[in-house]
């Protein structure tokens, strides 16, 4: 018997769907785990007020919180950790990022081969990079990757995700955008990978897991999202360390700094970045060789170790 341990942060739902439809189709041969992760207190969904915003710097710096106790042992043997996750800002999630700055994360995780599977809107891969690092710190081998994307335009997506992360309503707002997340198509469709992912983990053969991944589409990028998404990760962290001098989640202090963020996201999204893709588009030709390689960089499971 295999033993699969899945270990998942989903806070609308989307995502554990999603991986659902992968492991359901997995021979009765494996076992499987799926471990929910509980933050303690839960983050509200649908959002409300200002709580996102705050969630906002803590997420960025990787500050880990507090989750319910996890039921799996630890010093059990997993043949594959299979870790799914959201994006926020940019980021992992706080309770994903908690559980994996855990002790229990460094006791199972060791020398096991580990499966991300990633649902976002259009901006992951410096999310999936903070997950590379944390992985490697637990002494984790990533061998797969599976990231789900919104694919309508990026201003059309930000709309339809902030209507339903702050109504809860997964539905078509105004009844003239579409359907916000991912499309129903994708998710009902990610079985496609469970053929190649079980058969891994039954011969315990993963050298070219990822590969055989990416020939199924699990990994599609855009130059021009990566390019700004790169920006926005530097821009993010001031933005959370200067938060975070007004003190932690919750404290008053810090509400002025919060809403000058939320007045600049806005502006940036709305305003800066049509410009930017459009400056991004005129000069792609110059920088073809560099943006190649890092797509081929950012669509892989290996870590760039910075000298």
């Amino acid at each position: 018997m295999k033993k699969i341990l899945v270990i998942t942060y989903s806070q609308s739902g989307q995502l554990d769907e999603i991986v659902s439809n992968i492991t359901k189709h997995f021979p009765s041969e494996i076992q499987i785990h799926h471990e929910k992760l509980i933050p303690v207190p839960s983050f509200p969904f649908p959002w409300k007020g200002i709580s996102f915003y705050d969630a906002m710097p803590e997420c960025v710096e990787m500050i880990p919180a507090k989750i319910e106790p996890v039921s799996f042992n630890p010093n059990e043997e997993y043949d594959l950790i299979i870790l799914g996750y959201p994006i926020w800002f940019l980021s992992p999630p706080i309770p994903l990022t908690t559980f994996l700055k855990s002790n229990e994360a460094k006791k199972v995780m060791n020398g096991k081969p580990v499966l991300t599977i990633i649902g976002a809107r259009n901006m992951w891969v410096m999310a999936q990079e903070d997950i590379k690092k944390m992985i490697l710190e637990n002494g984790g081998i990533l061998r797969g990757n599976i990231a789900l994307c919104d694919k309508h335009n990026n201003l059309i997506s930000v709309i339809t995700i902030i209507y339903w992360m702050t109504t809860g309503k997964k539905e078509k707002f105004l009844e003239i955008f579409p359907l916000p997340g991912i499309s129903r198509y994708d998710i009902d469709n990610v079985n496609r990978f469970s053929q190649v992912i079980a058969y891994a983990v039954i011969k315990n053969s993963f050298e070219t897991l990822h590969d055989q991944l990416l020939v199924l589409k699990s990994v599609e990028l855009s130059p021009n999202v990566v390019s700004t998404e790169e920006k926005g990760k530097k821009i993010f962290g001031a933005w959370a360390k200067l938060i975070l001098k007004k003190g932690g989640p919750g404290s008053s202090e810090r509400v002025g700094r919060l809403k000058m963020f939320r007045g600049y996201l806005l502006f940036v999204i709305f305003v800066v970045s049509p410009i930017v893709s459009l400056f991004f588009y005129i000069t792609w030709p110059l920088l073809f060789i560099r943006i190649r390689k890092k797509m081929k960089y950012y669509s892989g499971v290996d870590l760039k170790v910075k000298k």
